[in-house]
């Protein structure tokens, strides 16, 4: 059984022939403004790495602008800080600040809506031809050789890979089950999905994303435990009304997983039989599945091979390390600081790592 994980930088990462300016800037992490005159066009539309999320692109502001309860924390969020860290902060603060907890519902929409836009403009560029596709490929040929299983884990809300499932193999994602239903491939999304969303509980069947966020000061947000797809954003049923993004605004030391426990017990299901992982562009900081990984009976069962595929060595090292699986010399390690484009650029190695 074959596990891959997929981070941030898959996604960000994820052109081969639209590759991420090299080396990183400090206008890349956040740390300072960006001159346009500096930027590619598709630059505004590439998927954004954690500290990029709430930069001063054209597409992002234009969605903030519909959100505007989440525009006095946009400052907080912008230039020399962790963001992960400071919407943790944000998150504590809703406790015993209410006015947070409507700050805090506009900021899911605005994540909702604009990833689901900048993954709409993105397509735009690169037309289908991704690494994913091509990856994908690469691991179907694997299993089918030697009839092995494999189970993809992201912690993007994107839909590359569904998209790149449904070029290759016809899948449809109509409904959550499609997710787990294939016995030899699952994908396990963990921090949610930009076309999901929960039905809500305390407002009016009709309420509109802005009444949700005008009254979370006074009622929060009570959302059902039914996960349901949205066909368009800001979180649109396919019967036209509104729910709430089901996804995991991402803060340090994550510890919330955002999808069905359906999802979760298929995981687990699979974790004791894993024997190869590959981790693409994860920075292995969620403490809540890095504990999955490690529990005793449904966890990892034995040693594992290893390769870790990120955008530089460091990189890929401190992501070894937060997985604290340890040198061996039966099992392989590998760990490739040339991101998912050189990956693929290098197709040789993954299929050198999976033989």
């Amino acid at each position: 059984m074959l596990l891959v994980i997929f981070g941030a930088g898959a996604s960000y990462d994820s052109v081969p022939h639209l590759l991420p300016p090299s080396p990183p800037s400090a206008a890349q992490n956040n740390f300072r403004p960006v001159d346009r005159r500096e930027r590619e066009p598709h630059e505004d539309s590439r998927p954004p790495l954690a500290n990029q999320l709430f930069d001063d692109r054209k597409l992002f502001v234009a969605v903030m602008n519909q959100y505007v309860a989440c525009k006095p924390l946009i400052n907080l969020l912008r230039g020399d800080v962790q963001v992960e860290r400071q919407l943790a902060k944000f998150e504590e603060d809703a406790k015993t600040f209410p006015p947070r907890r409507s700050h805090l519902a506009a900021i899911r929409y605005y994540l909702h809506h604009m990833l689901w836009n900048c993954q709409e403009n993105w397509e735009t560029y690169h037309r289908g031809i991704t690494n994913h596709l091509t990856f994908l490929d690469a691991i179907d040929r694997w299993c089918y050789k030697h009839q092995e299983e494999v189970c993809y884990v992201t912690f993007n809300y994107d839909t590359m890979i569904e998209r790149s499932m449904s070029e290759l193999w016809g899948l449809a994602f109509e409904n959550l089950d499609a997710y787990i239903s294939n016995s030899h491939c699952k994908l396990i999304k963990l921090h949610g999905s930009i076309d999901w969303a929960l039905e809500l509980k305390n407002f009016p069947p009709r309420a509109t994303p802005a009444e949700v966020i005008n009254d979370a000061a006074e009622l929060g947000v009570s959302v059902s435990e039914h996960y349901r797809k949205v066909v368009r954003a800001p979180a649109v049923f396919d019967d036209g009304h509104f729910g709430f993004p089901a996804l995991a605004i991402p803060v340090e030391n994550k510890s919330e997983f955002v999808c069905p426990t359906e999802h979760l017990a298929a995981l687990a299901s699979v974790l004791p039989k894993v024997t190869k992982i590959i981790t693409v562009g994860w920075r292995a900081t969620e403490l809540h599945f890095l504990t999955m990984l490690k529990k005793p009976l449904t966890g990892l069962q034995r040693d594992v091979d290893l390769m870790v595929v990120s955008g530089s060595n460091d990189g890929a090292k401190a992501t070894a390390n937060s997985l604290a699986i340890r040198e061996s010399g039966e099992k392989k390690r590998e760990f490739r600081g040339y991101g998912f484009s050189g990956l693929i650029k290098q197709i040789d190695h993954l299929e050198s790592f999976l033989a």
